[in-house]
């Protein structure tokens, strides 16, 4: 067996040539490279970690390059499993992750792929299990329903049946159908772009026109809006609805309801629906033509804080580096007995659950699907569904905290017994393994921990990933404790196709999001009028590999001031690497204000640390302008653990609904001080300045439906500033509630 001779540097290449993997090689030398056998192999040889001392790992997970260092920049880091080069993919025999997805198919045709609860019409309610459709019966659809779009559009442009030159959108939450939709753009080197559920018109007609795409697949529920936007869509010709539609209302829809009938080139405008789609795909059965490394996969537009989207351009080449960065660090289970299951919880559009999509299906697992499309489902489906792993965002973490901290008041033994053993210190994570093994194996903490896993349906499940937003170390340590299960962050961008550090599980409580993928390298960037030297090891991430995008859709300008002539991308993001090569969020660049004093707020930073640092609240909006002395803010608590703490001081809060008891607090003066006090004295490394003075709070204040965060929950400043002005006003006309406390 030899290295490849491609320009690209492949985790294959890395195995057969680092001495480090001798033992991984020995196992691949019976199979021919690039056959099936080796790369199914190789994916059960995986994390590379087991290979290397895992304490030496824990203890170096990221090294600097010797001599890397330039004026104003760090020392460029690389993970140590890969030291000498990025690798850019799995293998050069998978280009793609649709290449990944055949692979998948021909190695376990039968597996389960895609499964739903559907409706049962008889009872009224959705079955108590999920079906699904197998990798073969999907594959097999997929391919019809992308040979049916290519034949509508191109017939409509006038085209040859195989151009694969436009843009198919996608506008639906997630479901079976918007990965089908995914799978058939990649075998036919389609490249897509998705709609949140949550983007307004404006947003929505922008992303349509600029593609210039002809083709949109909705869901039923959107037809309404599918409707009003219509008649400002330029470019469109085939619109297909992903469910079933009867015959008359598919009539209606090309006729009463069509706006306009023609698209602005004079292309006639038609509804169809998936399943006329795939039977039109069925007879014309154009040949797929998969994408190669540089083909671009998908245009992922941030929905942004400000302004319009801006389309970010994922090349294959960045997907499969991510995808093999996943692959390399997180164990997936191959045994044919039992593969990995996920329920599918973030938004598809949200370039995260992109990540492990793409995971789950390169590795034979199975995706399982909400059967409604709102987070009050989620622990029912979970339940049914027993996942092997989850990713899920800060909020519903800090949720969980309280529905096992509720579970065990509704107990009958006494919750302080309960809490006590499921302190942090008392549960540990095993020295000589990534498991998060427990080390108290005590019976009755034991059949604790598996009750409380069954109540939020996490029996099966082996770790738990949070990313996008900060969350609270104690929060982790809790809930490491509760379920006995991994805990990890992550970090990345829409620029990095999301994951691009993952961090071990016993770095869980560290506030550290993990070492550079081996797809990447990284260094800090001084940020002088700001204060932070990269010399000094804090600074703003750039990273430069595979892993990252290609530019932005239609903006050269800016994309040039993101990617310097080198291929630095600049993240915006400012963080410290410590000795261990672990990277920590702290702050962004641009995102400050000044105050009447002259002192600059980054109010990121003050965000990140009152929720990093304090388990009572999950979310923060820091308040102040240049007319200030002072800050103010809005914050979503965490009720249960609000009521726990503030009702040892405050016994009448204690028996309060959530609804009372954000009333109570908001008004009374002595509730919200002593709150403000235990807030301030969690965040010891913020200084007097950048602490909240006054605040109001609320369950959750801040949510995509009030257009007050973005769906990868950032904050929209600007127009929380407006909705919430009376509120802030008045806060600063109540003055400070802790000028005499010393901050």
């Amino acid at each position: 067996m030899v290295v490849s001779k491609s320009k690209y540097f492949t985790l294959s290449d890395l195995v057969e040539s680092d001495p480090r993997y001798a033992e991984a090689k020995a196992q691949l030398s019976p199979y021919e490279r690039g056959s099936d056998e080796y790369l199914s192999k190789l994916i059960d040889l995986c994390p590379l970690s087991q290979y290397l001392s895992y304490d030496a790992y824990l203890a170096q997970q990221a090294s600097p390059i010797p001599n890397s260092t330039e004026a104003g920049y760090g020392p460029v880091y690389r993970n140590v499993l890969s030291p000498e080069k990025h690798v850019s993919c799995f293998d050069i025999s998978l280009p793609s992750s649709y290449h990944h997805f055949l692979l998948s198919r021909r190695l376990w045709p039968k597996n389960d792929c895609l499964g739903v609860r559907h409706l049962d019409p008889v009872a009224g309610k959705y079955k108590e299990r999920f079906e699904f459709e197998s990798y073969e019966r999907v594959e097999e659809r997929s391919r019809y329903l992308g040979s049916g779009i290519m034949s509508l559009v191109n017939v409509k442009r006038c085209k040859p049946l195989n151009a694969s030159d436009f843009v198919v959108v996608i506008l639906s939450h997630n479901r079976l159908e918007w990965v089908l939709c995914d799978i058939a753009c990649q075998a036919y080197s389609l490249t897509n772009t998705a709609l949140y559920d949550t983007l307004g018109p404006k947003a929505s007609e922008y992303i349509m026109n600029i593609t210039e795409s002809p083709v949109l697949l909705f869901a039923k529920q959107t037809i309404s809006r599918v409707i009003n936007i219509l008649r400002n869509l330029k470019y469109i010709n085939t619109l297909v609805c992903i469910d079933d539609l009867s015959d008359q209302e598919l009539h209606v829809l090309n006729t009463s309801l069509l706006s306009k009938r023609h698209n602005s080139k004079g292309e006639e405008i038609s509804f169809y629906c998936l399943s006329q789609v795939e039977k039109i795909g069925q007879v014309t059965q154009i040949p797929t033509s998969p994408p190669g490394l540089e083909s671009i996969y998908t245009i992922s537009f941030t929905s942004g804080t400000t302004g319009l989207p801006k389309g970010v351009l994922v090349p294959h080449r960045c997907a499969t580096a991510g995808l093999t960065g996943a692959l390399s660090v997180f164990e997936r289970d191959l045994k044919v007995t039992k593969f990995t299951k996920e329920l599918c919880f973030l938004p598809l559009a949200h370039i995260l659950q992109r990540q492990f999509l793409l995971l789950d299906l390169s590795t034979g697992g199975a995706l399982g699907f909400l059967h409604e499309p709102h987070p009050i489902n989620l622990v029912e489906d979970l339940r049914i569904l027993k996942p092997d792993y989850a990713i899920l965002v800060p909020r519903i973490l800090t949720r969980f905290e309280a529905v096992i901290k509720q579970s065990l008041e509704r107990s009958g033994f006494q919750k302080e017994a309960y809490l006590r053993l499921l302190a942090p210190g008392s549960v540990g994570v095993a020295p000589d393994a990534a498991s998060g093994k427990i080390l108290n194996a005590s019976t009755f903490y034991q059949n604790l921990v598996t009750k409380t896993r069954n109540l939020l349906g996490l029996d099966n499940c082996k770790y738990l990933l949070t990313g996008s937003a900060p969350v609270a170390v104690e929060t982790l340590k809790f809930l490491n404790s509760a379920l006995g299960i991994q805990l990890r962050q992550g970090y990345g961008l829409t620029e990095s196709f999301a994951g691009m550090c993952f961090g071990e599980a016993p770095d869980m409580a560290t506030g550290t999001v993990g070492a550079t993928a081996f797809t990447c390298e990284v260094r800090l960037k001084s940020v002088s009028f700001m204060g932070y030297n990269a010399a000094k090891g804090k600074g703003e991430v750039q990273m430069r590999g595979p892993q990252v995008f290609s530019g932005y859709f239609k903006r050269p300008e800016e994309t040039k001031n993101a990617i310097d002539d080198e291929g630095w991308f600049s993240t915006g993001d400012v963080a410290e690497i410590d000795e261990r090569g672990l990277l920590k969020v702290v702050d962004r660049v641009k995102n400050f204000f000044k105050m009447a004093q002259g002192e600059y707020i980054a109010p990121e930073k003050v965000e990140n640390m009152y929720i990093s640092s304090c388990p009572l609240v999950s979310q923060v909006f820091a308040y102040g302008d240049s007319y200030r002395t002072f800050l103010v803010g809005v914050v979503g608590i965490n009720e249960e653990a609000v009521r726990d703490t503030l009702g040892q001081k405050h016994g009448s809060i204690t028996s309060l609904r959530d609804e009372e008891l954000i009333l109570a607090i908001n008004n009374s003066i002595a509730i919200r001080k002593d709150l403000l006090n235990i807030l301030n004295s969690s965040c010891d490394n913020l200084q007097g300045f950048e602490k909240l003075h006054n605040l109001r709070v609320g369950l959750e204040p801040f949510s995509v439906e009030n257009d007050l965060i973005t769906p990868t929950f950032k904050i929209k400043r600007a127009k929380a500033s407006k909705f919430f002005k009376e509120t802030l006003d008045q806060l600063y006309k109540e003055g400070s509630l802790v000028k005499d406390e010393r901050l």
